[in-house]
């Protein structure tokens, strides 16, 4: 797990009836209990009733708000950023767990 590297915010959203094989949500509880436990920013929201394509209209306006709210905080007033290394974790969306 990658979670020790993650050192900027971030947010993970998931349907709760996601019955993709690669991607069941107990994956993202247990990735955001780990990035919590190294003590980064990161919040978790489940969709209930969702699977892995979002069709529920409040659940897509639920999902816009929470992005909106989530970049206003941590994209658009964030402090520039030194020169970095920005593939370092880019494999590990790819990647199964």
């Amino acid at each position: 797990m990658v979670a020790h590297k993650i050192n900027e915010p971030i947010l993970f959203i998931h349907g709760v009836a996601d019955d993709n094989t690669v991607t069941f949500p107990i994956q993202s509880e247990r990735m955001y209990q780990a990035v919590r436990g190294h003590g980064s920013t990161v919040r978790l929201v489940t969709l209930p009733l969702e699977a892995h394509g979002y069709a529920g209209r409040e659940t897509i306006e639920h999902v816009l708000y929470e992005m909106i709210n989530w970049f206003d905080k941590y994209v658009k007033n964030a402090p520039a950023r030194a020169n970095q290394n920005r593939g370092e974790l880019g494999a590990w969306a790819s990647c199964p767990q």
